[in-house]
């Protein structure tokens, strides 16, 4: 239980940082990173590998791959992977979607399998089927949250993931 507290209190400290501290990149990526720990997937996508994939943004791939090198989500290896494009998409366990490429949310949902947790930047990124959306205000990187969409994609959340969250989507 005391593990689990400095978890949460690491994650939300460093997570929250003001962005002029780090680039967006770098926070982004610790957020993501800090998200497969309080998210659980089905047993059925507990073997192999975790994949976390990347679809639009090099520098985020580089910050999530530094971030992730030898490390696990329980114990499965934690894998980044890099999409430039939308028809090479395969399974993956978490999905970023640059803004720019937002507009295929609901179509790399069928392509990355039900228990996907999709994150954007967009600003209609939870419209469109995200679970999280990430945005900047004051210099600080928030995200907004939804349950709906949580619960669509097969995800269980802690409870942290909706309390911190800036708006939380309930529909």
């Amino acid at each position: 239980m005391k593990q689990f507290i400095i978890l949460l209190l690491t994650f939300f400290s460093i997570n929250f940082s003001i962005l002029a501290q780090s680039s967006v990149f770098e926070a982004e990526a610790g957020m993501i990173y800090n998200f497969t720990k309080f998210f659980d997937w089905p047993q059925t996508e507990k073997s192999g590998d975790f994949i976390i994939g990347v679809f639009g943004s090099k520098d985020l791939y580089k910050e999530l791959t530094t971030i992730t090198k030898d490390k696990k989500n329980v114990t499965q290896n934690i894998v980044v992977k890099s999409f430039t494009n939308y028809y090479n998409i395969s399974d993956c366990h978490v999905i970023f979607i640059t803004s720019l490429n937002s507009a295929h949310i609901q179509e790399i949902h069928k392509k990355t399998g039900v228990h996907c947790l999709i994150i954007s930047d967009s600003m209609n990124a939870i419209e469109k089927g995200a679970v999280i959306q990430f945005f900047v205000e004051n210099e600080r990187l928030k995200y907004d949250f939804s349950i709906e969409n949580a619960l669509k994609h097969g995800l269980k959340f802690h409870s942290k993931v909706s309390e911190m969250a800036n708006t939380t989507y309930t529909y």
